[in-house]
């Protein structure tokens, strides 16, 4: 079997949540087959702002010659050209449709239109869990009769390392459990107003210790601007950009807690990375959390998305107790989400097709 990784253009950019599926995706895969990833390093040439339209124009092209048996595209795109292959693509969440108020409006429609595309053409969908299949067949009944398959994400290698070494410490003057933790995009579905919001009266009022600090690690996205002007404000929040696999291990371990407070999520990556490191978890209630703190033993921390009240209860808990909360965790089988598993499960996809 001969199989395409599309990533996607992740090769442009540091690797996030979709880059680094594709990336390690491609990297177990040839374990058991013959795997190849694109990589569309021109494009760097290209601006910015018309990189994703030109990348785009570039997959109908290379459809007309490329040679494998299956190609998988990694972010919802399907080129309108057939080609040769048996095309399977990825969609991640239906976040465009769900809650286009996060994402630019030139990005809405776009989107929904690429999306739409690709349920109807692709011989088959996959989605990084059950409840954002069962959402696209809600949305799209049509996709239940071409094949549309649960994968989830994974854990890179790195996650399974005991000594990952980091100094991030030393270069940010920051201490071991002296902080909460957030990671991914600085953006509004993330719901990060909110939790500075809730932290910054949770340090007013006393609710949690004075010398206890937020840090986010990712890069700016839409509505970056807003959340960026508070982090500013408040000498409690540390804004450390993008971060290496190692620091973010080491930010993990050492904190307090990790903090994934979004509004809506395919499936949650930071959740397993944590859990993978044995932190505590304060997680909004939404679907995805809710069912990946089911499987684990239900052992997060969950409050009512724009309950105030209960994020600074739960931030008083762990700002306290963190010692034997965390001493207590016990997040049963983390390996299910090895990427030699989830590359094995994703051949049974391929398998299908062929």
């Amino acid at each position: 079997m001969k199989i395409l990784i599309d990533d996607g253009l992740s090769s442009l950019y540091n690797l996030t949540g979709i880059g680094h599926h594709g990336y390690n995706l491609y990297i177990h895969l040839k374990q058991f087959c013959e795997c190849e990833i694109t990589n569309y390093w021109y494009l760097k040439f290209i601006p910015r702002g018309l990189r994703k339209f030109t990348y785009e124009g570039c997959t109908n092209l290379h459809s007309l010659y490329r040679r494998f048996e299956i190609i998988h595209y990694q972010n919802h795109n399907l080129p309108y050209i057939s080609g040769h292959a048996k095309r399977v693509v990825t969609i991640h969440d239906l976040s465009v449709y769900r809650f286009p108020e996060t994402v630019p409006t030139i990005y809405i429609k776009h989107n929904q239109s690429l999306i739409f595309h690709s349920i109807k053409m692709a011989d088959a969908i996959i989605t990084p869990s059950e409840f954002t299949k069962e959402e696209i067949i809600d949305c799209f009944p049509e996709a239940k009769y071409k094949g549309i398959y649960s994968c989830e994400v994974g854990l890179r290698d790195i996650f399974f390392e005991e000594d990952v070494r980091s100094d991030i410490f030393i270069d940010n003057n920051l201490l071991h459990y002296s902080y909460f933790f957030f990671i991914g995009s600085i953006s509004k579905r993330k719901n990060l107003e909110f939790l500075l919001t809730a932290f910054t009266k949770a340090k007013e009022n006393g609710t949690i210790r004075k010398d206890t600090k937020l840090v986010l690690g990712g890069q700016n996205w839409w509505g970056a601007s807003n959340i960026n002007k508070m982090i500013n404000s408040n000498l409690d929040i540390i804004s450390l950009g993008y971060l290496s696999d190692s620091d973010i291990i080491n930010l993990y371990r050492y904190s307090k807690a990790v903090i994934f407070p979004s509004i809506y999520e395919g499936f949650g990556m930071p959740i397993i990375e944590a859990m993978s490191q044995n932190a505590p978890l304060i997680i909004s209630d939404i679907p995805t959390s809710i069912k990946l703190n089911e499987r684990h033993g239900n052992q997060m921390f969950m409050f009512k998305l724009g309950n105030e009240p209960s994020l600074m209860k739960i931030l008083n808990n762990l700002d306290k107790n963190f010692e034997s909360i965390k001493s207590k965790l016990n997040y049963n089988d983390i390996s299910i989400y090895r990427y030699e598993n989830i590359a094995k499960r994703h051949l049974e996809v391929y398998n299908t097709l062929l």
